[in-house]
């Protein structure tokens, strides 16, 4: 039986990798058994160079409530392996993220929500690991069409406070708080 089990388990693994032909496959799956009007969408990003390996993914889901009215939602995961010899280190984080965006017109619209991140792990390898302070980001952002489809513009303005954390004694210790404006382009190629 452990036989049958093992061999299951190896050909079906073959199947599942994270390919891009895979993960279409499982997205256009989704989209057929969720309701018409939710969308799901899977990106994933990579950068690769000498001694740098990072990967970053985010599931997202949009939903709209009303004519007017969306909620987006998203969770995420990144991981990065720095290699420099005894230098070498691992990096990794999780995000969830809950954004209420109401649509004022055709090209704007406007959400207020919360970004959450995990404890980022950070691991070396001359054994030393401690995690960074878990953080939290409230946020209202008004987003705007850019030059072409898919594209936006998007002015936010965010309050993000890290945690106490014991791992940085009195640099943590009450916290720390980062508040900002920011501006940026968007676009999907």
């Amino acid at each position: 039986m452990k036989s049958v089990l093992l061999a299951a388990c190896i050909l079906v693994s073959s199947h599942c990798a994270a390919s891009s032909d895979a993960l279409a496959t499982t997205m256009s799956w989704l989209q057929t058994w969720a309701p018409q009007n939710i969308e799901f969408n899977l990106a994933k990003s990579a950068i690769k160079f000498t001694g740098c390996k990072q990967k970053e993914y985010l599931a997202a889901l949009t939903q709209p409530l009303t004519e007017n009215f969306v909620l987006e939602v998203g969770l995420g995961y990144a991981k990065g392996k720095h290699s420099w010899g005894v230098f070498s280190q691992k990096v990794s984080v999780k995000e969830f993220s809950f954004i209420p965006r109401y649509q004022v017109s055709h090209g704007f619209s406007i959400g207020f929500g919360l970004i959450a991140q995990s404890k980022t792990e950070f691991k070396t390898t001359q054994g030393v690991e401690f995690d960074l302070p878990k953080n939290t980001e409230w946020l209202l952002n008004a987003r705007t069409d850019g030059f072409a489809n898919e594209h936006y513009w998007e002015w936010t303005a965010s309050s993000q406070k890290w945690s106490a954390s014991d791992d940085f004694g009195g640099v943590f210790e009450s916290g720390a708080t980062n508040i900002k404006i920011a501006l940026s382009y968007n676009g999907y190629f």
